[in-house]
């Protein structure tokens, strides 16, 4: 393969990858919610509302949009990984430091992009489900 190919062929494997990830971070995330009070849906209401503030909060429309966004960044966060960290150096490890790296960036900007989801969401809830996305990247791009 040509490294123009191999590319390709990275990159698309890290957005499925990705996508498949961001189902076990999404459903930890779910039921953490479900399980503090918070509610099952509303992790995905607080994504939602990066894009329609308040009136994120009632109806099923927004419950949609934030699984759309959830998954969708989920395969653009994959693909990266896969640009960036080899197969053979796709470890758990790589995979947690890369999850809790996206953490931490998201952790930075939220307050200012989706304030009800930086106050919405407990802290630890939002690292433990990236570290959950970042092992199971890395786990599925090792192969």
């Amino acid at each position: 393969m040509t490294s123009a190919t191999t590319q390709t062929h990275r990159t698309l494997r890290g957005l499925i990858a990705g996508l498949v990830a961001a189902v076990p971070m999404g459903a930890l995330t779910m039921m953490l919610g479900l399980a503090t009070g918070l509610g099952f849906f509303e992790p995905l209401r607080l994504i939602a509302s990066a894009l329609l503030g308040e009136a994120a909060l009632d109806g099923a429309f927004p419950v949609l949009l934030g699984l759309m966004l959830h998954m969708a960044t989920g395969a653009l966060l994959g693909a990266l990984y896969a640009r960036v960290v080899r197969p053979s150096a796709s470890t758990p490890a790589a995979g947690i430091v890369y999850g809790l790296g996206v953490w931490a960036v998201a952790a930075l900007v939220q307050g200012a992009a989706a304030p009800l989801l930086a106050q919405g969401l407990p802290g630890w809830i939002f690292a433990l489900a990236h570290a959950v996305y970042g092992l199971s990247l890395a786990a599925l791009l090792r192969r």
